[in-house]
């Protein structure tokens, strides 16, 4: 199984378990990207607990990797330019108890016999998914998650490099429903399988994207 790459820098709320590594996943210590071989991982997750700046001053090496056909799905509330083209997050002005989620249509295999309200809520509550959201998004990006009002949630991009970059508004899709006993628990497998799925696809087509 190829392995993906988890990356943060909180222990604490990045700690990975056995079932985790058992999927693939390698803990990978923010400060340590530019002595890693990135092309060893078949996609790097980046979760909301990191440094952006650092980040930034090392965005060759993110650049270097997609140049390739690297898969990053990031889950960060990015402020800074270091992720090819994803533009600055916003906080949605929904307060989170109104905000609804939305699956759109999509090729995309990453909410397959997902049940828009097992995302929604979690134990009866809502407002776990997401915060906030892209004012823009790439021209040719596929849109896969909106709220209410259309602004972009989450969305895949396979056009602004030669590999693929998911970018989401700053939720850990991973973590916050694999627990969940409804449809939501699937979400984290289908997401490695879909970093997976992608990164084959860059890397038989030369490490181009469609």
């Amino acid at each position: 199984m190829e392995p993906i790459a988890y990356v943060g820098i909180d222990i604490q709320f990045t700690r990975l378990t056995d079932e985790d590594r058992e999927r693939g996943l390698v803990f990978l210590y923010l400060y340590d990207l530019p002595s890693v071989d990135l092309t060893a991982y078949a996609g790097i997750i980046i979760t909301n607990h990191v440094e952006e700046q650092f980040l930034l001053e090392h965005k060759k090496i993110l650049d270097e990797y997609l140049l390739h056909g690297g898969v990053i799905f990031s889950l960060t509330e990015i402020s800074l330019p270091w992720l090819a083209n994803v533009a600055n997050w916003k906080r949605s002005p929904i307060p989170l108890k109104d905000r609804e989620i939305m699956i759109e249509q999509s090729n995309c295999s990453l909410f397959k016999g997902i049940e828009p309200y097992d995302i929604n809520y979690r134990k009866g509550v809502r407002g776990f998914f997401s915060r906030g959201y892209f004012e823009k998004v790439p021209a040719h990006a596929e849109v896969l998650i909106t709220d209410q009002s259309g602004v972009p949630i989450l969305y895949v991009d396979r056009h602004s490099t030669n590999g693929t970059i998911f970018a989401g508004a700053g939720t850990d899709i991973y973590k916050v429903f694999i627990n969940e006993e409804n449809t939501s628990k699937k979400l984290s497998m289908q997401m490695l399988d879909c970093i997976r799925e992608e990164a084959n696809r860059n890397y038989a087509s030369g490490g181009m994207g469609e």
